[in-house]
């Protein structure tokens, strides 16, 4: 059978199908659009139901390798639909599926490295796993308040397990290192933040940095960047702000006339980055504000495919050394999708301590002065500072930024 396509017979393939998946187009999931009515007509509808999360979580334990999955799983299930209705209602978190999935992918990789020695993993020890496992994808993203509950509802759960977080000591004394060179002050906070943005890396292949001005997003990378220097890994860098071209110059467009492609700022960078050996780790990083109209195209990168599908019809595929990482204020914007299928990185302004600031900048001051300065900023500044937080603003900043 032949049909008539753009002005051209085409054979068709009857043992080829097409499917469309579709998320509401409404509240929630913006930069996208309704299916015509005429073209869905043409469709198949098929309802999807709520998976069964204990079934999912205990195969792919099971899969993974874990004697007793059944009570893992449903334990780690309940800690994720308990969490969800105790912690506080923020654009950011994600419960769902994608989020256990992660957890579970790195509790297998933990549990292979633990029998390399052919030794025997109790039941104790597959919940020192997991917990482990919760609390790696889980705690860079929780806000300052919501770290203690969490912390609380772990101990509730699992009552009786302690376990200490993945640390890594050669990337630890590599940050220690770059702090010192860039003249900042060494805070555990931002190192353990440094340690969290590393090991997303490896989880995800978006992440993103969620933080008001002046919380040290930028910092963040730079540290993670200089660390990996120091290791001898060093990173391609490939920097834009998406919110400051139009889309079209952002992620490419077809000339409609001659049909003929042309590049954007984003897509000519994937081609670079393909480009690179594999051993090479490349950043795309997107400063600014995340937003539908553009993020939402990318959805197929930032999923288990990581697979950029441009209106050409060309297809860019890429490996585990490229990571697309995005510094953004907040995620009002946002749709659901994109912060499910994205490891989250969340910078508190509660945690901006101003004393700190104060002695990285006293620091890079001329050595005759800065005695005096110190002496001058524990005399007026803090107290002018102390009663500037107290009047309201005219124009809405951060500590930082006042």
């Amino acid at each position: 059978a032949k049909m008539e396509f753009l002005g051209k017979q085409v054979q068709v393939h009857h043992q080829a199908g097409i499917f469309v998946t579709l998320n509401p187009a409404g509240k929630g999931y913006g930069g996208r659009s309704k299916l015509p009515d005429n073209l869905k007509q043409l469709f198949r509808a098929v309802a999807m139901t709520a998976p069964n999360f204990d079934l999912i979580a205990e195969v792919l334990l099971l899969s993974e390798g874990f004697v007793h999955a059944k009570d893992v799983g449903r334990k780690l299930v309940s800690l994720f639909a308990i969490a969800k209705q105790l912690l506080s209602p923020q654009q950011h978190y994600d419960w769902g599926l994608r989020a256990l999935k992660t957890v579970l992918g790195i509790a297998g990789k933990q549990l292979h490295e633990s029998r390399q020695g052919g030794q025997q993993v109790t039941e104790q020890q597959e919940y020192e796993i997991v917990i482990r496992s919760v609390r790696a994808t889980t705690m860079p993203k929780l806000t300052h308040d919501d770290v203690e509950r969490f912390v609380n509802l772990l101990n509730d759960v699992y009552p009786g397990v302690d376990v200490s977080d993945v640390t890594d000591a050669e990337l630890v004394e590599a940050i220690k290192v770059v702090v010192a060179e860039l003249g900042l002050e060494l805070v555990p906070l931002q190192v353990e933040k440094v340690l969290q943005m590393h090991l997303a890396c490896t989880q995800r292949i978006g992440v993103i940095i969620v933080g008001p001005s002046g919380s040290g997003k930028t910092t963040l990378w730079r540290i993670l960047d200089g660390a990996y220097r120091k290791l001898g890994k060093p990173v391609v860098l490939h920097l834009m702000n998406p919110k400051a071209t139009p889309r079209k110059q952002l992620l490419g467009h077809m000339d409609m006339d001659t049909r003929e492609w042309f590049d954007g700022i984003l897509t000519a960078s994937a081609r670079q980055v393909v480009k690179e050996p594999s051993d090479q780790q490349s950043w795309i990083i997107c400063d600014g504000d995340v937003d539908p109209e553009w993020i939402e195209s990318l959805n197929s990168v930032l999923d288990d495919n990581h697979l950029l599908t441009l209106p050409s019809g060309e297809r860019i595929q890429f490996g585990p050394n490229v990571n697309f990482i995005f510094e953004c204020h907040e995620l009002k914007y946002a749709s659901p999708a994109t912060v499910s299928r994205t490891g989250m990185i969340f910078l508190s302004e509660e945690n901006i301590d101003t004393s700190v600031m104060m002695k990285s900048w006293v620091a890079k001051q001329p050595q005759d002065v800065q005695t005096r300065l110190d002496g001058w900023i524990n005399d007026y500044f803090y107290k002018a500072f102390d009663l500037a937080l107290t009047k309201p603003m005219v124009v809405e900043t951060t500590k930082a930024g006042l």
